[in-house]
């Protein structure tokens, strides 16, 4: 018996080139909303979290323990934007993790298709992605790469005109890059 694999040449995901790689800070997007993740006992810290929380003009950190109660691992929720230039926050739960064993890629790639489905709720265009939960307590930096590619394609609808992963240095550009062209991504060109 022998084994024939063909490629068509079709991406089986028609809106993968609405998916934008960009070089930038996640704080200056006009887009519909930007996405970050805390973990479950809504201990806010990390680079992007702090740079959005100091962005948006208002502590975000009092907003969340004020407003989201016993938060579950997976919920998504939306926040005023203070004085971004997007219009809402969503915010994605984790679990806290203490060793790399604890980290189930279900969670962050869950979190992110999650936040996509709220993005679609609320009936936006755009929506904006820091590269999600790759620091100190995080993933390792390729593979929450391809778990937010993941959850990103997963959820790519006709609704959505622009979906950014925004990238404030070069080695994360070239990471994504990777991780999307396997999925089928041509580049920012299309």
């Amino acid at each position: 018996m022998e084994i024939l694999i063909t490629n068509s040449g079709k991406v089986s995901k028609p809106f993968i080139d609405r998916i934008h790689l960009i070089h930038g800070d996640i704080t200056m997007q006009d887009s519909d909303a930007i996405a970050m993740v805390i973990p479950q006992d809504l201990e806010f810290a990390g680079s992007i979290n702090n740079s959005i929380r100091k962005a948006a003009g208002y502590d975000i950190d009092e907003f969340i323990l004020e407003h989201i109660y016993k938060p579950k691992v997976g919920e998504v929720y939306a926040m005023p934007a203070g004085d971004l230039k997007v219009k809402h926050v969503l915010v994605g739960i984790m679990p806290y993790y203490r060793t790399e064993f604890d980290q189930n890629d279900s969670h962050l790639s869950g979190v992110v298709r999650r936040i996509m489905e709220l993005a679609r709720c609320m009936l936006l265009s755009s929506i904006s992605f820091p590269p999600l939960f790759s620091g100190a307590n995080g993933f390792p930096k390729p593979r929450a790469a391809r778990l937010v590619c993941q959850g990103i394609n997963d959820r790519m609808q006709e609704t959505f005109e622009d979906v950014r992963i925004v990238c404030s240095e070069d080695q994360y550009i070239e990471i994504f890059d990777r991780k999307l062209r396997v999925l089928g991504w041509k580049g920012n060109s299309g």
